[in-house]
């Protein structure tokens, strides 16, 4: 270590600086020059933290829209038991035409309710029950972890098995049952598929959480100062310091007994 009279050691100077940084930031690493490698590391930590970070928010969301659409399709359901047993008391032939209007209006009630439900089950203003487009969520941070959300179009449906057109009259009671039945089946089929779809999300949505969790313990581990240590080098620094400014004052003193000495 060579020190002149000029002034202290910039390395020493520079190393505590280094530390006393590393101590304030709480990071062991806060630019390339402190250790290339662990940058080039927690830069790829970072950019796999935050991409599944993203794509966990995005699972979040398929999730919630699911259970907006299963919150609908149960009111859906609702609704056709109601009107299956109106349809099980038209078949009484004891009933009068009056009777009779009073449960169709009821029934046409219930099916502009259906309608309402389908049309007003919406997840930031998509649909997965008035659509027949699948929705894609990204699920992970590579480019081919996708899922899809599975979309119905249960107004056609209905409209094909038809049950917006039911006829409470005596004679046509088996059709009307037969149709609410096939309704009924739909919203079965549809109800397991968002089961099934949601039970995958979640799958996912922990596995995400566990990925992102364990890379933020490894990163931190390169990343995060021991303090201990730091505080440690950093009192053997400033000790160096102190005895190379002891030994700056020294020889700058000899320095000036020896121009004193010539001037005589």
């Amino acid at each position: 270590m060579h020190i002149g009279a000029s002034g202290l050691n910039p390395s020493l100077t520079t190393s505590i600086q280094s530390t006393a940084e590393k101590i304030a930031s709480g990071k062991a690493v806060n630019k390339a020059s402190d250790n290339p490698a662990a940058i080039q590391i927690l830069q790829q930590f970072n950019s796999q933290i935050q991409g599944e970070s993203a794509a966990f928010r995005n699972v979040i969301d398929g999730i919630s829209a699911l259970q907006t659409a299963q919150g609908g399709l149960s009111q859906v359901t609702d609704s056709l038991q109601q009107l299956r047993e109106l349809g099980i008391q038209a078949g009484n032939g004891t009933l009068n035409s009056s009777d009779r209007d009073t449960l169709q209006a009821q029934a046409d009630q219930l099916i502009e309710g259906i309608k309402d439900s389908l049309n007003g089950s919406t997840f930031n203003d998509r649909s997965l029950l008035n659509n027949a487009d699948d929705i894609q969520t990204q699920t992970g941070s590579e480019a081919d972890q996708q899922q899809s959300l599975s979309s119905f179009d249960l107004l056609t449906e209905f409209e094909d098995v038809g049950l917006f057109n039911l006829d409470f009259s005596l004679d046509k009671i088996n059709d009307t049952l037969t149709n609410i039945d096939k309704a009924l089946d739909i919203t079965q089929r549809v109800n397991s598929a968002f089961g099934a779809e949601q039970n995958r999300l979640g799958s996912t949505a922990n596995t995400l959480s566990n990925s992102i969790l364990n890379q933020s313990s490894s990163r931190s581990q390169i990343e995060d100062a021991d303090y201990a240590e730091l505080i440690s080098l950093m009192t053997k620094q400033q000790l160096n310091r102190d005895v190379e400014i002891a030994m700056l004052g020294q020889a700058n003193a000899n320095r000036s007994q020896v121009l004193q000495l010539l001037k005589t």
